[in-house]
């Protein structure tokens, strides 16, 4: 096999003969293996095979697009399609450059590009040169992924998401670090959740910083007057049981390093309920910029359905908009459901039968929104409660797998209520499925 050596700027070309290329449809793909750091891509090209590398930096990136199309017009009048798997956020300029350059784009399955890069090396090894080739392979048996671009404002709707979940996870960390110091701090205190984030937790908190001692030391009249002042709504049986817990803990804590770690421990818990206070008042603002943005996609798109009581709020259809994105992209449902990662897979060889699940190789965030809106929906007397109900305890089926099949159904739902355009109606949400079931 022959090779020659171009030299491209900053990018270095290895040019060799290939004797299994073909220019179809007009089309040059160009595989990109991203890194955080480098880039290193390969194309095939009247016969040759091309491969360089650059710096993942904008500079380097569009030098070496642009000397891709020069190389590419040289050999006729080809379209360049660039294509990458996704890497999250470093991907992402090299994408930027080549649709401004007026280049085609397209993504790739990571385990796609693994799988074929076996296949094509005959073994199992991995590096960054051998990454493009498994990639234009990919692209050769027509298994891309559509690069969405999302107009303005999807892509704000998207944008604030990705921080509402920030700081739902931040929140999630803070909440476990927060019941873990206050069970050191206060032994006693058994609180449910409603009651310690709500007002009379915060009294708790911020008058006595959920230090039993500190409760101690004001008295038990001014306990109670301090936290009513705070909670007029709490119950005296509420404080009663507090001061009995601090009374408690507190005898079990009488020499002064016990004082002194208290007082350490409520500082941290005081900072970090002030740290969940403050990541939810975040959230609010920003899910509520996020519904005044699906207010304004569904003036302009009025098939965008409207919340209905007992089926779904404002709140959650723009977040699940948000991480769907424009619902006429999928041409079915089926479509939709590989996006989200619910497709089924069947494991069946001969007689055997493996268990059919859900795929996960979709939008996980997606997922995560259809899990929050299925959980108030599968209580008895909800909309899905008899549907989830049966599945457990006629099909006996697991409840988390249950609760799958509730948030396949949520999307078809949405899906047709988009589609039909018309108002919601909860005779058509079991319509299909009464059918299949009468056929059967």
């Amino acid at each position: 096999m022959n090779s020659t050596t171009n030299s491209m700027s900053k990018s270095t070309l290895l040019v060799q003969q290939n004797q299994n290329i073909t220019d179809a449809g007009r089309i040059v793909n160009v595989g990109f293996d991203v890194g955080s750091d480098s880039l290193y891509w390969a194309m095939e090209l009247s016969g040759k095979s091309i491969r360089g590398q650059c710096e993942n930096n904008s500079s380097d990136i569009r030098t070496t697009l642009e000397e891709i199309r020069n190389e590419v017009q040289q050999h006729g009048d080809y379209q360049i399609r660039v294509l990458c798997e996704s890497t999250g956020i470093y991907h992402r300029r090299l994408l930027q450059l080549a649709d401004e350059l007026g280049m085609r784009t397209a993504l790739v399955h990571g385990e796609a590009v693994a799988k074929f890069r076996t296949i094509q090396f005959a073994d199992h090894g991995k590096t960054d040169q051998r990454d493009p080739k498994a990639v234009l392979t990919v692209a050769k048996v027509g298994k891309l992924i559509q690069d969405r671009k999302l107009d303005k404002h999807y892509a704000q709707l998207r944008e604030l998401h990705r921080l509402v979940l920030r700081c739902e996870a931040r929140i999630k960390v803070a909440k476990c670090e927060l019941h873990a110091d206050l069970r050191s701090l206060f032994a006693d205190l058994r609180l449910d959740k409603s009651v310690l984030y709500g007002p009379t937790g915060r009294a708790l908190i911020e008058q006595f910083a959920g230090n039993p001692h500190a409760i101690l030391a004001v008295g038990e009249e001014a306990f109670y007057g301090r936290m009513k002042a705070c909670s007029k709504h709490t119950k005296k049986a509420t404080l009663k049981k507090l001061w009995r817990a601090a009374n408690d803990t507190a005898s079990t804590q009488k020499d002064d390093l016990a004082a002194t770690l208290a007082e350490i421990r409520a500082t941290a818990v005081q900072q970090l309920y002030t740290e969940i206070t403050t990541f939810l008042q975040q959230q609010r603002q920003i899910e509520s910029q996020m519904q005044e943005l699906y207010l304004t996609l569904q003036s302009s798109d009025p098939r965008l359905p409207a919340p209905r009581k007992g089926v779904v709020t404002l709140r959650m259809l723009s977040r699940l908009v948000a991480e769907m994105g424009p619902p006429d992209d999928f041409r079915t449902v089926s479509q939709l459901m590989r996006y989200a990662g619910l497709n089924l897979c069947e494991r069946q060889s001969g007689k055997w039968r493996g268990r059919t699940t859900i795929s996960r190789r979709g939008r996980s965030e997606l997922r995560y929104v259809l899990n929050l809106m299925a959980i108030p929906l599968v209580g008895r007397g909800k909309l899905f409660g008899d549907y989830y109900w049966k599945k457990k305890e006629a099909d006996k089926m697991p409840g988390q797998k249950a609760n799958v099949c509730v948030m396949r159904k949520i999307l078809k739902m949405f899906y047709g209520w988009y589609k039909s355009g018309e108002p919601f109606d909860p005779g058509r949400v079991f319509a299909m499925a009464s059918e299949h079931a009468k056929a059967a």
